[in-house]
């Protein structure tokens, strides 16, 4: 009476199995004690029609009899699945995601999104999806990508996971499964990547050329001649037109960033790194402020520098990698920098040069007030190693009391919003002199900070406004000095910028002054 069901069930797998594009890979189950075909079906497969097939596929003399240990060759078409979809782990900057009829999706952690949709980012842009199986993908500025095909085996933990990048770089972290390998692959216009578990990058910046880098496993890339190449880890190829993918080579070094500062007091921030010979441009990302600051900035540059303009004081980190002469990206190096340049200091009322005075009573005029707070510091020597006075102040109009004759060093620094103080102007030299004594002139000046830069010259502006509409006054000096007698009187809203070697560009906040 079971010849009938049977001759049924093997004549509908039979069928099942000659639909075309069936996938060819198997999963390697072994027996544990107490199974059958019949009990494995109920458990893993999608349908028992296919238990006939199964049996004949593995040479199964009796489907109710199973040896411990062994194993059973599962096509994976024939293992339970579902559809799946993808989940934002993380995401900065422009964002946007469409359906598979073009409809606008919102961006939101709490959504899943299914097969068809579209993802894409823009300038320092980034987005991470994390698929059912663990597996990630991170799509970096100005990509473009949508997932084809999304498929969970929930016995298994397995996934089979298709994306399609139109343009941009995206990054990929695939799970290793051992009961059943993930199937992971990315289609360009140029090249498909499949993988089974493994991290490597895909970068398609046009529709013919296509670098596919590994850093951890081995994937196998083949171009539209089928022509396919296995590249182990630390190694890269391109693909382009109906070529074959290029040999694998060398992916570039790790940049050494050992020549980054551990902190600036200047914003932007001079970051420099040693150059690698062989790279013709580097690939860098910064995020911040804090451990889990957004990113900043994501971009190419061509020389081993950035000079970002950051929001806030705070930990910030950055990565980069090298690029060669083959568009191929090699390993990422990190390193963290301390961004404490707020508040600037204000500008300063003093001398061009060494002041000399007589009396030990020094007259200061301050950018001070209620609502600008400062900090001002006196001390025998200019590196301020060991500090005379330490005095928070309210009132620009001051006269400061020194202590003795001979040289002494002044600077100042507005304080927070916490009472804590932001980086310091230059230290100001001056030197007491007898009553009787002759003294050099002193001729006043309205003083900025000097940049460490080169190449550096400092413009003042002087407007009627803060927004710096209207402006009555424009100067560029290679140092941040300018004599008073050269400014118009009256009250204005300074504004400080600095230029430099490399396209530096830096601005200090604008401040309410009065020249009298």
């Amino acid at each position: 009476m079971r010849l009938i069901p049977a001759l049924s069930l093997l004549l509908v797998s039979s069928s099942l199995l000659a639909a075309p594009g069936i996938d060819s890979a198997t999963w390697e189950y072994q027996v544990k004690p107490g199974d059958s075909l019949w009990s494995f079906a109920d458990q893993h497969l999608s349908s028992p029609a296919y238990v006939p097939r199964l049996q004949s596929l593995n040479h199964i003399a009796d489907p109710y009899r199973l040896t411990p240990g062994s194993r059973i060759k599962v096509p994976y078409p024939w293992v339970r699945q579902h559809p799946s979809s993808a989940q934002i782990e993380e995401f900065s900057g422009e964002v946007s995601a469409h359906d598979a009829k073009g409809k606008p999706l919102p961006i939101n952690k709490d959504m899943r999104y299914p097969k068809g949709v579209q993802f894409q980012t823009g300038n320092d842009a980034m987005l991470k999806l994390r698929f059912e199986d663990g597996s990630t993908l991170l799509l970096n500025a100005n990509s473009s990508a949508q997932l084809q095909n999304e498929i969970y085996y929930p016995s298994t933990g397995s996934a089979k996971t298709e994306i399609k990048l139109d343009k941009g770089n995206a990054g990929s972290s695939v799970i290793p499964n051992i009961l059943m390998p993930n199937r992971y692959q990315i289609r360009t216009p140029s090249a498909v990547t499949t993988v089974r578990g493994t991290e490597f990058r895909v970068n398609t910046e046009s529709v013919s050329a296509t670098m596919t880098e590994v850093l951890r496993g081995k994937v196998s890339v083949s171009g539209k001649s089928k022509a396919q190449v296995d590249v182990p880890a630390g190694f890269g190829t391109l693909a382009s037109g109906s070529g074959k993918p290029t040999t694998p080579e060398a992916l570039p070094a790790a940049p050494d960033l050992g020549l980054l500062p551990a902190s600036s007091s200047f914003n932007p921030p001079l970051l420099k790194w040693s150059g690698d010979q062989q790279a013709v441009a580097y690939r860098i990302k910064l995020r911040g402020p804090g451990e889990h600051g957004r990113l900043l900035a994501e971009r190419t540059v061509a020389a081993p520098q950035l000079f970002p303009a950051l929001p806030a004081n705070g930990e910030y980190l950055l990565s980069a990698r090298a690029r060669n002469q083959h568009g191929l990206e090699g390993f990422d190096s990190s390193k963290t920098f301390t961004l404490n340049a707020f508040p600037p200091p204000p500008l300063l009322f003093g001398t061009a040069g060494v002041q000399e005075i007589r009396s030990q009573s020094l007259p200061l005029k301050l950018l001070a007030s209620p609502q600008q707070p400062v900090q001002l510091q006196l001390s025998r020597s200019s590196d301020f190693a060991s500090i005379s006075q330490n005095l928070t102040l309210q009132d620009g109009d001051i006269t400061l009391q020194l202590p003795d004759k001979g040289q002494w060093f002044w600077r100042v620094a507005r304080l927070d919003d916490k009472g804590q103080p932001g980086p310091f102007s230059d230290a100001q030299q001056v030197v007491v002199k007898g009553l009787f004594s002759s003294i050099g002139n002193n001729t006043p000046a309205l003083l900025g900070r000097r940049y460490p830069v080169s190449g550096a010259h400092y413009t003042l502006k002087l407007a009627d406004n803060p927004a710096m509409h209207n402006i009555s006054y424009h100067d560029t000096q290679p140092q941040p000095a300018w004599l008073l007698d050269k400014l118009p009187r009256g009250q204005y809203f300074a504004q400080l910028e600095v230029n430099g070697d490399d396209g530096y560009h830096a601005v200090e906040a604008i401040e309410k002054i009065n020249i009298q």
